[in-house]
């Protein structure tokens, strides 16, 4: 395997005496994107402008295409890096006169600058708008402009903190789509910062979990949301506490887990005695008007506690001795005629469950009844 872009070693940022960040390895890979996802106050924007060489740490080292950053390496590899600030700054003058700008003032001749002017205007769809002041452009449009400055500079490494942040959901999509498309394209190396699941989902080749400055875990969002180690990562990756038990039996990989007074089936490398703390996706979550025949192996009476709106779907609350809770369609709660107080079964297959270390281990709340 090639020689990571980017690497970071037992890294230490301290602000007024306070450590901030505590990074023991991280890694960037040539031509990826990778997403820095954490909830407000984790050190994410911290640690970018860290590798973006604009903050200096109080120890630890970090190497760009394999050498280790000296004290006079940080001017010569700051040419290569765009630092995206999450919001749009603008100059005087019209929407091609600020992408020109930063070429400019890296004094690339007019062939070049006209030539990628030209590529970047289609790539982000803004030939209608270069003659365009930015203070008459709406939201959305502005921070397209925004991300094509950054691009039009052709960085080998570019970090954005949050740049969807702030726009309606329409214009966020859009925006997401086209830079998940450009980025495709152009093939530059990225971190992206945000605390928000779907866009670190959507966008990352690789995601870095980062908790109380500390990345926790790194991997696909596949590998992260199918092992998240962790009911904190379990947490941010949108899974839900089931319930807390113990391994009662364990036969190649099959658990059989006892709590709250039921018998529940997972898959897991625990053993028989270990306490576990089960996680799942309220989307995977089957209800059914009458236990079914099929292959489910965990089946729970339920009783409806609340339904609410949850963006495209309702959210259903249910008590089957621990809370539960499912996404489900309207057209499927009218259905089944659910309502609080109803009576519901409440599927969840084996493999749909997520197993990791009980509360002895984690100090995990004990999920409600």
């Amino acid at each position: 395997m090639a020689r990571p872009e980017l690497e970071v070693r037992d890294l230490v940022v301290q602000v007024a005496g306070r450590k901030i960040l505590e990074v023991s390895y991280f890694d960037l890979r040539k031509g990826e994107c990778l997403t820095l996802f954490g909830p407000n106050g984790s050190g994410k924007s911290s640690f970018l402008r860290t590798i973006s060489l604009l903050q200096k740490p109080e120890s630890g080292e970090i190497y760009y295409q394999g050498q280790a950053v000296g004290p006079g390496d940080r001017k010569r590899l700051q040419q290569k890096i765009v630092y995206l600030l999450q919001k749009p700054v603008f100059f005087r003058g019209t929407v091609r006169d600020n992408l020109l700008l930063g070429l400019r003032f890296r004094r690339l001749d007019r062939e070049t600058q006209q030539a990628r002017l030209e590529k970047i205007a289609g790539l982000f769809n803004l030939h209608s708008l270069l003659n365009s002041s930015p203070d008459e452009l709406s939201g959305g449009e502005r921070q397209r402009v925004h991300l094509a400055r950054a691009f039009i500079l052709e960085p080998e490494f570019l970090y954005l903190d949050e740049p969807f942040n702030g726009l309606d959901v329409r214009f966020r999509e859009e925006l997401m789509s086209d830079f998940h498309r450009i980025r495709k394209v152009t093939g530059v190396t990225a971190v992206l910062v945000t605390h928000i699941r779907q866009e670190a989902v959507y966008l990352a080749d690789r995601m870095a979990v980062m908790l109380g400055g500390r990345i926790v875990r790194v991997g696909t969002p596949e590998e992260i949301s199918s092992a998240p180690d962790s009911p904190e990562v379990s947490r941010l990756m949108g899974q839900e506490a089931l319930v807390e038990g113990v391994v009662e039996k364990a036969d190649n990989g099959l658990l059989e887990i006892r709590g709250h007074g039921q018998t529940i089936y997972a898959f897991g490398g625990q053993k028989a005695g270990d306490r576990v703390v089960l996680t799942f996706r309220p989307e995977e979550v089957i209800l059914a008007p009458a236990r079914p025949a099929s292959s489910v192996r965990n089946w729970f009476e339920a009783e409806v506690s609340e339904i609410r709106p949850y963006d495209r779907m309702l959210l259903v609350l249910m008590d089957c001795g621990f809370r539960l809770k499912a996404f489900v369609s309207r057209s499927s709660v009218e259905e089944l005629g659910l309502r609080p107080g109803s009576k519901v079964w409440a599927g969840i297959k084996a493999t749909a469950l997520t197993t990791g270390p009980g509360l002895q281990e984690t100090g995990f709340p004990e999920n409600e009844k």
